[in-house]
C-alpha cells in the first residue's frame, strides 16, 4: 500500500463527522468573548493533535477579559523540502436570533447530508478537515521532506481594542512563531482554489453646513450636500478583472442631523471600495479625493469637515501556477475531483505579514458556501469535509515532498 492510500484509509468519515461535531459544539462566540469557550477549543484541540502524533505548542495573545490562543501542531520532516502551513480560525461570530434557528445552533445536528450550527461553514467544517488530514498523514508513518504546520488559530472574528495584532495569525507572524513557504487557509470557498482577492479602501468623510430652524428656508442642509459627494463617489470608475469581476462601491453607513425642525449642519458617511489591480490603494484615494475637489470647486457652501481612510488593504494575488495549487489539484484528482479556481472576498491582513514569514505562495480553500458564513441555519455538506480532509491530506503529501 502506498503512503497515498495509506493515508486516505486512515480518514475514516465517522471520526470527519464526529470532530466536526465537537468543534461546533465548543461556542467559541466573539463577541462577547467566551474566554471558558475558547480555552476548552484549546484543550481540545491540544489533546487531539497530541494523540495523534503531532509535536504541539500553544501561542497567543490575551487580556483582562479575553483570549486568543493559537495551537500549532506540526510533522517536522527531513528539512530537504518546503513547508506548508494549513489554517482556519477557531472563534465564530454570535448567533444573533436564536428564534430564527430552526436547530441548536451548537449541536452539530445532520439533515439531508449538511452539518448545522454555527461555524460550520466558518470555519469549523475546514478546521475539521484539516485536522483529519494532518492527523492521517502523521499515522501513516511517512516521512516527509519538508514540514506540515496545522494552525487552530483565534481572533479573525473579533479584534479587541487593547491588543496591538489584528489576530492570532497576525501574533504568530509578527513575534516570528512560524515560518512556511506555502499557505492554505481554510475558508468556505466550496473546495474552489482560490489565489486572489480585491483590495479594499474604507472612507469616513463629514461634511457640514449651516444649521437654523427648517421652517426659514435658510441654512446649509449638511445632508443634501453629502449626496451630492455620495453620486459622485459612485461615478468613480471601477475596473472589471476576468477572475473578480467588477469593482465595487457602496455606502454602508450614513447618519447627519440633530432633530426635524433644524437644518443639519453635519453629515457623515462611511463607503467602502473593493477592487482589483492594476487598480491601487493610492490609485484609488486619489479619485476619492478629486471627486471631493470637484465638489469644492462647484460649490462654495460645499464644507468638508473631514475626510479620512479608516481601513486600507491592496489586492493580493499569489501565483495561479504554483506547486501548492497543482499539489492540490493532483490531490483531488487522485479522489476524483476537478477543482477549480476561483477568487475570494478577502484574504484578511495576510499581505502585511506573508514575507515575514516567508510565504511565496497561498490559497483559500476549504468545504462550505462562502453564503453559509454568518447565516441563520450555518451549515456545510459532511461529503465535502470529508473530501476536504483527503485533499489536505493529499496535499500535504504532494507540497511537502515524502520518501517511500
Amino acid at each position: 500500500m502506498s503512503f497515498e492510500q495509506r493515508a486516505l484509509s486512515l480518514i475514516e468519515d465517522r471520526y470527519v463527522v464526529d470532530l466536526l461535531r465537537q468543534l461546533i459544539s465548543i461556542p467559541t462566540v466573539f463577541p462577547p468573548e467566551n474566554k471558558q469557550a475558547m480555552l476548552q477549543m484549546r484543550d481540545f484541540v491540544s489533546s487531539e493533535m497530541s494523540r495523534h502524533g503531532l509535536s504541539v505548542r500553544v501561542e497567543g495573545d490575551e487580556g483582562e477579559d479575553w483570549v486568543r490562543p493559537n495551537v500549532i501542531g506540526t510533522i517536522t520532516g527531513d528539512g530537504s523540502g518546503p513547508t506548508l502551513m494549513l489554517d482556519a480560525h477557531t472563534d465564530v461570530v454570535p448567533v444573533y436570533d436564536r428564534k430564527r434557528w430552526t436547530v441548536d445552533p451548537f449541536s452539530g445536528e445532520i439533515l439531508d447530508g449538511c452539518m448545522y450550527g454555527r461555524g460550520a461553514a466558518d470555519t469549523k467544517g475546514s478546521l475539521a478537515a484539516m485536522l483529519a488530514g494532518t492527523f492521517a498523514v502523521a499515522r501513516s508513518g511517512v516521512r516527509l521532506t519538508g514540514t506540515a504546520h496545522m494552525v487552530a488559530w483565534a481572533g479573525d472574528e473579533w479584534h479587541p481594542s487593547d491588543s496591538e495584532y489584528f489576530n492570532g495569525m497576525t501574533y504568530l507572524a509578527e513575534n516570528g512563531l512560524i515560518r512556511a513557504d506555502m499557505g492554505i487557509f481554510g475558508e468556505p470557498y466550496d473546495l474552489r482554489i482560490t489565489y486572489l482577492a480585491r483590495g479594499r479602501v474604507w472612507y469616513r468623510i463629514t461634511i457640514g453646513g449651516e444649521a437654523t430652524h427648517s421652517a426659514t428656508g435658510k441654512g446649509i442642509n449638511a445632508i443634501v450636500k453629502a449626496l451630492q459627494l455620495i453620486e459622485q463617489i459612485y461615478g468613480i470608475e471601477v475596473g472589471q478583472h476576468p477572475v473578480l469581476g467588477r469593482d465595487s462601491i457602496n455606502v454602508g453607513t450614513i447618519e447627519g442631523g440633530n432633530q426635524p425642525n433644524m437644518v443639519p449642519d453635519w453629515c457623515t458617511f462611511v463607503f467602502d471600495i473593493r477592487f482589483a489591480s492594476p487598480l491601487t490603494v493610492a490609485r484609488v484615494r486619489a479619485m476619492v479625493e478629486e471627486k471631493i475637489a470637484d465638489c469644492q470647486a462647484r460649490d462654495r457652501d460645499f464644507i468638508v469637515k473631514s475626510a479620512e481612510v479608516i481601513a486600507e488593504r491592496e489586492p493580493l494575488e499569489f501565483p495561479r501556477d504554483s506547486v501548492l495549487n497543482a499539489a492540490i489539484r493532483k490531490a483531488g484528482g487522485r479522489i476524483g475531483l476537478d477543482l477549480g479556481f476561483g477568487g475570494g472576498l478577502s484574504f484578511g491582513d495576510v499581505a502585511e505579514w506573508k514575507d515575514k514569514i516567508g510565504m511565496g505562495e497561498g490559497c483559500l480553500f476549504g468545504p462550505g458556501e462562502t453564503k453559509q458564513a454568518h447565516a441563520v441555519d450555518e451549515h456545510v455538506r459532511v461529503e465535502d469535509v470529508v473530501n476536504a480532509a483527503k485533499i489536505y491530506a493529499l496535499t500535504i503529501l504532494y507540497a511537502c515532498g515524502y520518501k517511500e
